[in-house]
């Protein structure tokens, strides 16, 4: 059987109608996975899977994911907001070197009491080779007693 190699970066550049992954969260129409396009939406779908899986969760990759979902648990203390940004940070630049944390925003109840949530941590990120410095990406993770989402 014939086959063609191509660059992956042409792909996404010429034809935005091959999937190059699975799109994160995994909720697509009647039962299928929702595809990525982009390389883009392809970073973004692994950032947010690495940030909610738990250290120790992936079979053979023990040291893949975060403590993040744990740890936004504990009690509240300045100390907190470090361990946060210290865990994040860690994390996607080993795992996602692709990837260039420019700021992450901790907010507590403590910090904002019109918070609708009991935690709230904003994550501004680049994608490398970075051409537009004032390109940035976000993500959102809300967490309350009982739920941690992401956007």
């Amino acid at each position: 059987m014939p086959y063609q190699i191509v660059n992956i970066n042409d792909v996404n550049q010429q034809q935005s109608n091959i999937g190059i992954g699975v799109q994160f969260p995994f909720n697509g129409r009647a039962g299928l996975m929702s595809g990525t396009y982009t390389t883009k939406e392809q970073l973004i779908s692994n950032l947010k899977n690495l940030l909610l899986t738990y250290k120790g969760e992936r079979f053979y990759h023990y040291n893949f994911g975060t403590n993040l979902p744990a740890l936004i648990f504990e009690p509240n203390t300045s100390h907190l907001k470090e361990q946060v940004s210290e865990t994040i940070t860690d994390a996607v630049s080993y795992w996602l070197p692709q990837i260039s944390i420019v700021d992450i925003q901790t907010t507590t109840t403590e910090d904002d009491p019109t918070l609708n949530c009991e935690v709230k941590i904003k994550i501004s990120f680049q994608i490398l080779p970075a051409e537009d410095p004032n390109n940035l990406n976000t993500i959102v993770i809300f967490v309350d007693n009982t739920n941690l989402t992401i956007q």
